[in-house]
């Protein structure tokens, strides 16, 4: 029943990338089901895999705290009331029913989900001190190249995306250097 009502109302009062953020909030910080660790590998493992990060990642810790039962829950949970708002606002943007208050609805629907998103990326990245500084500065960079710039997501995720990896391993490397030097 947990996993269902921790499940069921994020995915009914959270948009885009807040969804992960009050993941977080929930199975770490309220219900103590993960540490910060295991989450932060949770949410890698479920953005590898096809399909959606935010059903994947609550298969993950449903299944963790659950077992079968508790992935299928979670699953039902945080897909099922999206579904249904969604099918709501479809039938009343094709029925015609007061269109621009439908339209007003979803530009602020997606304005929330961009301030989410960008609200989760600090959260996730400030917590790791100097890393999340770098994270932050690639995501802005990312953010002007796309947004302002103009620049395709595929090109800018590659270039930022890759060197985000370049200096992760240059970093990793003196910090293995100066290990083996002590």
């Amino acid at each position: 029943m947990d996993v269902a009502r921790t499940f069921g109302t994020i995915a009914i009062v959270s948009f885009g990338g807040g969804q992960k953020a009050a993941i977080r909030r929930a199975v770490v910080e309220r219900r103590a089901w993960l540490d910060e660790d295991d989450f932060i590998e949770a949410l890698a493992l479920a953005e590898l895999m096809p399909g959606a990060n935010l059903v994947n990642l609550a298969v993950f810790i449903g299944h963790r705290v659950r077992g079968a039962r508790g992935a299928l829950v979670a699953m039902l949970a945080v897909c099922l009331p999206p579904f249904a708002i969604a099918l709501g606002v479809a039938v009343a943007y094709f029925a015609r029913i007061d269109v621009p208050l439908v339209g007003a609805a979803l530009r602020g629907c997606a304005a929330g989900a961009v301030g989410l998103t960008i609200a989760n990326a600090i959260e996730l990245t400030v917590e790791r001190r100097r890393d999340g500084l770098l994270g932050l500065a690639l995501l802005a960079a990312t953010a002007v190249a796309v947004g302002a710039l103009k620049l395709a997501l595929l090109p800018a995720l590659a270039i930022f995306g890759g060197l985000g990896i370049w200096l992760a391993t240059v970093r990793a490397r003196r910090t293995e250097s100066r290990a083996d030097a002590a």
